[in-house]
């Protein structure tokens, strides 16, 4: 009782979910680290002497070292790397760069010599952070900061979040920040955030902020983010046509409930057609074969099976999903039956 499917019967939809997830400075065991990032020269870089931020997790078998100096130089060369000046507009207007942080223009990146850096391990955020979705709480500093990102890559004070939308407003007109309003970055602009490696770079150095994600316990941070990932609607329209699916395999249709079957246990034999409970040993004491009679019902015209389930099975005939209805359907022989099996995987 196998029926093939039509392609036009076949439809897949990607769309894409989102999970809320917080993560504090307490979670290094399941990968979240901050570390300060700071510029120099690599010249005869000796580990003994290098300032480098460890963490130790035995309980969750962790164990991290972030080095400064080449943390500075990894995000430099990833998300900030351009060419040479001390004027800000300078550096920004040059889009996109070559790098793996490539930029539209929406986002303002300042890198000085020091940094701080939070990385969101992959396995909590999926296929990337949710654009808009972030909130850092940082306790750092005499009073706690709520730092917030734009959608665009943005981390910005929510205290000082209309100096900020003041400093983007050319972004509407010309796909850049409007630099006639650069000092009112200050105190707006703290940071950039990287979506698709889950990478927070705190860059301003200012004393509200140089400490934004590196101290602990009641000076720490939490960062409130949602998770996104893609997940596939397979949907598929079984359709069963006038006079077909009119059989049925149900044990309950034959005589006395015989059929094939073959179960285990020490008292399987509770399991066996009516008339036959006492029968604890002998040919079929847990198997007996197939059905020779059908009970008298199945036989009139006017017999009908019900749908209960749709099986779906692949090219090599195995069963890959099952469809329960809500509800037993009559499967009238006049009428064709549409039935919509859907899940996702």
């Amino acid at each position: 009782m196998f029926k093939t499917l039509d392609p036009g019967d076949k439809r897949i939809t990607p769309f894409k979910v989102n999970k809320t997830f917080t993560v504090t400075n307490a979670d290094s065991g399941s990968g979240v680290f901050s570390f300060r990032a700071i510029s120099g020269s690599t010249n005869n870089f000796d580990t003994s002497t290098a300032v480098v931020k460890t963490y130790q997790d035995v309980s969750n078998n962790v164990s991290s070292s972030f080095y400064s100096l080449p943390s500075w130089h990894l995000i430099n060369n990833m998300y900030y790397k351009q060419k040479s000046g001390t004027d800000r507009r300078e550096f920004t207007d040059i889009n996109p760069y070559q790098n793996f942080g490539a930029n539209d223009g929406r986002q303002y990146r300042f890198l000085h010599t020091s940094a701080s850096v939070i990385s969101i391990p992959q396995k909590l955020y999926g296929e990337r952070i949710k654009p808009g979705s972030v909130t850092i709480t940082d306790d750092s500093g005499d009073t706690s900061l709520s730092i917030k990102d734009d959608g665009d890559g943005n981390l910005y004070d929510f205290n000082y979040s209309s100096s900020f939308v003041k400093f983007k407003s050319g972004s509407a007109a010309n796909g850049k920040f409007d630099y006639n309003e650069i000092t009112d970055s200050t105190g707006s602009v703290v940071g950039n955030i990287f979506y698709e490696h889950g990478v927070l770079v705190m860059t301003d150095t200012g004393s509200k902020y140089i400490d934004v994600g590196q101290k602990e316990g009641t000076d720490g941070f939490s960062i409130e983010y949602k998770a996104q990932a893609t997940i596939t609607e397979h949907e598929y329209t079984c359709i069963i046509g006038e006079n077909e699916f009119n059989g049925t395999m149900n044990i309950s249709a034959t005589k006395q409930r015989s059929g094939s079957i073959s179960v285990t246990g020490d008292e399987a034999w509770k399991l066996f057609p009516p008339g036959h409970a006492t029968a604890t040993s002998g040919s079929y004491g847990n198997s007996y074969t197939a059905a020779t009679e059908f009970e008298n019902f199945v036989t009139h015209s006017e017999f009908r099976p019900y749908v209960t389930k749709v099986g779906l099975y692949n090219d090599f005939n195995q069963l890959i999903a099952i469809g329960q209805l809500s509800a037993p359907i009559k499967n009238e022989k006049d009428i064709a039956l549409g039935i919509v099996v859907r899940f996702d995987a």
